[in-house]
Protein backbone atom coordinates (compact mmCIF):
# COMPACT_ATOMS: atom_id res chain seq x y z
CA UNK A 1 0.00 0.00 0.00
CA UNK A 2 1.44 3.33 -0.23
CA UNK A 3 2.94 5.11 2.42
CA UNK A 4 2.38 8.76 3.80
CA UNK A 5 4.57 10.79 1.90
CA UNK A 6 4.30 13.53 4.97
CA UNK A 7 5.12 11.12 7.71
CA UNK A 8 8.32 10.06 8.69
CA UNK A 9 8.38 6.50 9.24
CA UNK A 10 11.34 6.33 11.13
CA UNK A 11 10.27 8.57 13.97
CA UNK A 12 8.53 7.81 17.23
CA UNK A 13 4.90 6.74 16.67
CA UNK A 14 2.57 3.80 17.23
CA UNK A 15 1.88 2.06 13.99
CA UNK A 16 -1.49 -0.36 13.80
CA UNK A 17 -0.24 -2.76 11.03
CA UNK A 18 -2.09 -4.91 8.82
CA UNK A 19 -1.21 -7.90 6.66
CA UNK A 20 -2.90 -10.06 4.54
CA UNK A 21 -2.58 -14.14 3.61
CA UNK A 22 -1.47 -14.71 0.34
CA UNK A 23 -4.74 -16.70 -1.35
CA UNK A 24 -2.92 -20.13 -1.61
CA UNK A 25 -1.66 -20.07 2.12
CA UNK A 26 -3.49 -22.21 4.72
CA UNK A 27 -5.29 -20.05 7.04
CA UNK A 28 -3.57 -19.05 10.10
CA UNK A 29 -6.18 -19.21 12.76
CA UNK A 30 -9.74 -20.77 13.12
CA UNK A 31 -12.50 -18.33 14.69
CA UNK A 32 -15.31 -20.39 16.88
CA UNK A 33 -17.40 -19.60 19.46
CA UNK A 34 -20.20 -17.61 19.98
CA UNK A 35 -19.65 -13.00 19.11
CA UNK A 36 -19.74 -12.80 23.25
CA UNK A 37 -17.10 -15.35 23.73
CA UNK A 38 -14.94 -16.06 20.31
CA UNK A 39 -12.41 -18.63 20.16
CA UNK A 40 -9.30 -18.49 18.25
CA UNK A 41 -7.04 -21.63 17.37
CA UNK A 42 -3.57 -20.93 15.45
CA UNK A 43 -2.97 -22.73 12.78
CA UNK A 44 1.32 -24.20 12.99
CA UNK A 45 1.51 -21.61 10.32
CA UNK A 46 -0.20 -18.97 12.78
CA UNK A 47 1.74 -20.21 15.37
CA UNK A 48 5.17 -19.38 13.69
CA UNK A 49 3.57 -15.93 12.65
CA UNK A 50 3.19 -15.43 15.99
CA UNK A 51 6.29 -16.24 17.43
CA UNK A 52 7.99 -14.00 14.17
CA UNK A 53 5.52 -11.01 15.73
CA UNK A 54 6.69 -11.28 19.26
CA UNK A 55 10.36 -11.37 17.93
CA UNK A 56 10.13 -8.20 16.39
CA UNK A 57 12.07 -6.50 19.15
CA UNK A 58 14.62 -8.39 18.70
CA UNK A 59 15.32 -7.13 15.25
CA UNK A 60 15.34 -3.65 16.66
CA UNK A 61 15.58 -2.63 20.39
CA UNK A 62 13.57 0.41 20.04
CA UNK A 63 10.45 -1.30 18.53
CA UNK A 64 7.81 -2.89 21.20
CA UNK A 65 4.63 -4.46 20.28
CA UNK A 66 1.70 -3.71 22.27
CA UNK A 67 -0.97 -5.71 20.61
CA UNK A 68 -2.17 -8.28 18.36
CA UNK A 69 -3.68 -11.15 16.67
CA UNK A 70 -3.88 -13.74 14.54
CA UNK A 71 -6.88 -14.15 12.32
CA UNK A 72 -7.80 -16.67 9.38
CA UNK A 73 -6.66 -14.31 6.79
CA UNK A 74 -4.93 -11.30 8.14
CA UNK A 75 -2.85 -10.68 11.13
CA UNK A 76 -3.05 -6.97 13.17
CA UNK A 77 -0.55 -5.69 15.59
CA UNK A 78 0.06 -2.29 17.72
CA UNK A 79 3.86 -1.47 17.49
CA UNK A 80 5.22 1.36 19.32
CA UNK A 81 8.69 2.86 17.92
CA UNK A 82 9.90 4.31 21.22
CA UNK A 83 12.57 6.23 19.03
CA UNK A 84 14.27 7.23 15.76
CA UNK A 85 14.92 4.34 14.38
CA UNK A 86 17.98 3.41 12.41
CA UNK A 87 15.24 2.18 9.63
CA UNK A 88 11.90 2.83 8.29
CA UNK A 89 9.24 0.65 10.09
CA UNK A 90 8.55 -1.04 6.88
CA UNK A 91 12.28 -2.55 6.95
CA UNK A 92 11.67 -4.53 10.37
CA UNK A 93 8.58 -5.68 8.80
CA UNK A 94 9.60 -6.67 5.47
CA UNK A 95 12.52 -8.59 8.04
CA UNK A 96 9.38 -10.20 9.95
CA UNK A 97 7.77 -10.99 6.86
CA UNK A 98 10.74 -12.81 5.23
CA UNK A 99 11.41 -14.67 8.48
CA UNK A 100 8.31 -15.92 8.21
CA UNK A 101 8.44 -16.97 4.77
CA UNK A 102 11.70 -18.74 5.47
CA UNK A 103 10.69 -20.69 8.27
CA UNK A 104 7.21 -21.84 7.20
CA UNK A 105 8.44 -23.01 3.35
CA UNK A 106 10.82 -25.07 5.30
CA UNK A 107 8.44 -26.01 7.40
CA UNK A 108 5.89 -26.74 5.09
CA UNK A 109 7.46 -27.23 1.47
CA UNK A 110 4.16 -27.06 -0.26
CA UNK A 111 3.37 -23.61 1.04
CA UNK A 112 5.22 -21.09 -1.75
CA UNK A 113 3.77 -17.51 -0.73
CA UNK A 114 2.63 -17.10 3.43
CA UNK A 115 1.54 -12.98 3.31
CA UNK A 116 -0.37 -10.83 0.49
CA UNK A 117 2.19 -8.02 -0.96
CA UNK A 118 3.10 -4.76 1.55
CA UNK A 119 1.22 -4.43 4.20
CA UNK A 120 -1.11 -1.78 5.56
CA UNK A 121 -0.45 0.70 7.72
CA UNK A 122 -2.32 3.35 10.25
CA UNK A 123 -0.24 5.48 12.36
CA UNK A 124 -1.65 7.07 15.49
CA UNK A 125 -2.71 10.90 15.40
CA UNK A 126 -1.38 12.77 18.71
CA UNK A 127 -5.62 12.65 19.80
CA UNK A 128 -6.07 8.62 19.02
CA UNK A 129 -6.93 6.90 22.03
CA UNK A 130 -4.80 3.75 22.86
CA UNK A 131 -7.18 1.50 24.32
CA UNK A 132 -9.68 2.04 21.09
CA UNK A 133 -6.80 0.96 19.12
CA UNK A 134 -6.51 -1.93 21.53
CA UNK A 135 -10.05 -2.79 21.49
CA UNK A 136 -10.15 -2.91 17.55
CA UNK A 137 -7.40 -5.52 17.38
CA UNK A 138 -8.30 -7.58 20.22
CA UNK A 139 -12.24 -7.64 19.13
CA UNK A 140 -11.28 -9.01 15.21
CA UNK A 141 -13.02 -12.52 16.32
CA UNK A 142 -16.14 -11.16 17.52
CA UNK A 143 -16.57 -8.85 14.71
CA UNK A 144 -15.88 -11.69 12.06
CA UNK A 145 -18.27 -13.77 14.06
CA UNK A 146 -21.08 -10.76 13.46
CA UNK A 147 -20.11 -10.83 10.27
CA UNK A 148 -21.36 -14.07 9.75
CA UNK A 149 -24.07 -13.85 11.50
CA UNK A 150 -24.96 -11.12 9.34
CA UNK A 151 -23.42 -11.26 5.92
CA UNK A 152 -25.18 -9.40 3.60
CA UNK A 153 -24.58 -5.74 6.02
CA UNK A 154 -28.20 -4.51 5.79
CA UNK A 155 -28.36 -3.46 9.32
CA UNK A 156 -30.78 -0.76 10.19
CA UNK A 157 -31.10 0.53 13.45
CA UNK A 158 -33.60 3.37 14.10
CA UNK A 159 -31.91 5.34 17.31
CA UNK A 160 -28.57 5.78 17.91
CA UNK A 161 -27.07 7.99 19.67
CA UNK A 162 -23.99 10.04 18.43
CA UNK A 163 -22.40 13.55 19.56
CA UNK A 164 -25.48 14.15 21.74
CA UNK A 165 -27.97 13.23 18.76
CA UNK A 166 -30.48 10.95 17.33
CA UNK A 167 -29.60 9.22 13.88
CA UNK A 168 -30.77 6.07 12.20
CA UNK A 169 -27.97 3.92 10.31
CA UNK A 170 -28.01 1.45 7.64
CA UNK A 171 -25.04 -0.67 6.16
CA UNK A 172 -22.17 -1.77 8.41
CA UNK A 173 -22.36 -0.44 11.62
CA UNK A 174 -18.68 -2.42 12.34
CA UNK A 175 -17.60 1.16 10.47
CA UNK A 176 -18.09 3.08 13.31
CA UNK A 177 -16.01 0.91 14.90
CA UNK A 178 -12.79 1.74 12.84
CA UNK A 179 -10.40 3.90 15.15
CA UNK A 180 -9.34 5.42 12.10
CA UNK A 181 -11.51 7.58 10.33
CA UNK A 182 -11.11 10.77 8.06
CA UNK A 183 -13.64 13.87 7.87
CA UNK A 184 -13.97 14.64 4.34
CA UNK A 185 -15.06 18.45 3.73
CA UNK A 186 -13.80 20.75 1.13
CA UNK A 187 -13.92 24.65 1.31
CA UNK A 188 -13.95 26.80 -1.87
CA UNK A 189 -11.76 29.14 -0.11
CA UNK A 190 -8.57 25.73 0.02
CA UNK A 191 -6.05 26.85 -1.67
CA UNK A 192 -4.84 24.04 -4.25
CA UNK A 193 -1.62 23.33 -2.04
CA UNK A 194 -4.70 22.74 1.04
CA UNK A 195 -6.36 20.58 -1.58
CA UNK A 196 -3.57 18.30 -2.20
CA UNK A 197 -2.34 18.20 1.27
CA UNK A 198 -6.00 16.27 1.82
CA UNK A 199 -6.29 14.47 -0.74
CA UNK A 200 -3.00 12.86 -0.03
CA UNK A 201 -3.92 12.07 3.74
CA UNK A 202 -7.81 10.88 2.63
CA UNK A 203 -5.95 8.58 -0.12
CA UNK A 204 -3.75 7.33 3.10
CA UNK A 205 -6.56 6.94 5.21
CA UNK A 206 -8.64 4.59 2.41
CA UNK A 207 -5.74 2.74 0.95
CA UNK A 208 -5.06 1.42 4.45
CA UNK A 209 -8.35 0.39 5.98
CA UNK A 210 -9.63 3.55 7.38
CA UNK A 211 -12.41 5.35 6.57
CA UNK A 212 -13.94 8.81 5.07
CA UNK A 213 -17.26 10.20 6.59
CA UNK A 214 -18.87 13.07 4.82
CA UNK A 215 -22.20 14.56 3.48
CA UNK A 216 -20.00 13.81 0.05
CA UNK A 217 -22.35 16.56 -1.46
CA UNK A 218 -20.19 19.23 -3.08
CA UNK A 219 -18.38 17.79 -6.57
CA UNK A 220 -15.00 17.82 -5.30
CA UNK A 221 -16.24 15.50 -2.37
CA UNK A 222 -18.07 13.19 -4.63
CA UNK A 223 -14.76 12.41 -6.54
CA UNK A 224 -13.22 12.04 -3.38
CA UNK A 225 -15.52 9.43 -2.63
CA UNK A 226 -15.15 7.79 -6.49
CA UNK A 227 -11.47 7.58 -5.79
CA UNK A 228 -12.09 5.69 -2.44
CA UNK A 229 -14.77 3.28 -4.20
CA UNK A 230 -12.85 2.64 -6.78
CA UNK A 231 -9.89 1.80 -4.67
CA UNK A 232 -12.26 -0.92 -2.31
CA UNK A 233 -12.07 1.87 0.33
CA UNK A 234 -15.45 2.16 3.16
CA UNK A 235 -17.42 5.14 3.58
CA UNK A 236 -19.79 6.60 6.25
CA UNK A 237 -22.13 8.71 4.42
CA UNK A 238 -24.05 11.04 6.25
CA UNK A 239 -27.91 12.32 4.82
CA UNK A 240 -29.44 15.61 5.89
CA UNK A 241 -33.25 13.15 5.70
CA UNK A 242 -34.53 10.58 7.38
CA UNK A 243 -35.20 6.69 6.27
CA UNK A 244 -39.12 6.84 4.82
CA UNK A 245 -40.58 3.26 6.43
CA UNK A 246 -39.06 0.46 4.21
CA UNK A 247 -36.83 2.56 2.57
CA UNK A 248 -33.81 0.66 0.59
CA UNK A 249 -30.74 2.69 -0.06
CA UNK A 250 -30.35 3.48 -4.06
CA UNK A 251 -28.71 1.04 -6.23
CA UNK A 252 -25.40 2.01 -5.85
CA UNK A 253 -25.23 2.45 -2.30
CA UNK A 254 -27.22 -0.61 -2.18
CA UNK A 255 -24.32 -2.61 -3.72
CA UNK A 256 -21.82 -0.35 -1.48
CA UNK A 257 -23.65 -2.03 1.62
CA UNK A 258 -23.98 -5.46 0.35
CA UNK A 259 -20.14 -5.29 0.05
CA UNK A 260 -19.55 -3.77 3.64
CA UNK A 261 -18.11 -0.97 2.64
CA UNK A 262 -20.59 1.74 3.39
CA UNK A 263 -22.70 2.71 6.73
CA UNK A 264 -25.80 5.47 5.83
CA UNK A 265 -26.40 7.93 8.88
CA UNK A 266 -29.53 9.94 8.87
CA UNK A 267 -31.12 12.15 11.22
CA UNK A 268 -34.07 11.44 12.97
CA UNK A 269 -35.56 14.50 11.93
CA UNK A 270 -35.62 16.49 8.62
CA UNK A 271 -32.87 19.19 8.72
CA UNK A 272 -34.12 22.01 7.40
CA UNK A 273 -32.09 22.82 3.92
CA UNK A 274 -29.79 25.68 4.22
CA UNK A 275 -25.46 26.33 5.35
CA UNK A 276 -27.11 25.82 9.05
CA UNK A 277 -27.45 21.99 7.92
CA UNK A 278 -24.52 21.49 6.02
CA UNK A 279 -22.11 23.01 9.01
CA UNK A 280 -24.12 21.19 11.68
CA UNK A 281 -23.74 17.66 9.50
CA UNK A 282 -19.83 18.59 8.95
CA UNK A 283 -19.45 18.47 12.86
CA UNK A 284 -20.83 15.29 12.99
CA UNK A 285 -18.87 13.78 10.78
CA UNK A 286 -15.77 15.52 12.82
CA UNK A 287 -17.18 14.32 15.56
CA UNK A 288 -17.56 10.59 14.38
CA UNK A 289 -13.87 10.51 12.88
CA UNK A 290 -11.53 12.54 15.52
CA UNK A 291 -11.19 11.27 18.64
CA UNK A 292 -10.36 13.85 21.70
CA UNK A 293 -8.23 11.92 23.73
CA UNK A 294 -4.67 11.82 23.76
CA UNK A 295 -2.56 8.55 23.95
CA UNK A 296 0.54 9.85 25.01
Amino acid sequence: MGRDPKHDYKGRCIYHITIGKAPACPAFSRISGSPAAPVVARSPVGEIIERQIVNLPNLCSSLQILQYIIMPDHIHFAIFARQYLPRSIGRYIGMMKVKCGQIIRETFPDISDVFSPDFHDRYLLPGHKLDTIFSYIRENPRRLLERRANPLFFQRVNNIEINGAHWQAFGNLQLLENPFKAPVVIHRADSDAVRFAKHRRWKHIYENGGILVSTFISPAEKEVRRLCEEAGGKIILLSNRPFEEKEKPAAHDFEQCSKGRLLILAPIAPLAPGRASFLYLNSIAESIAIPTQSIF
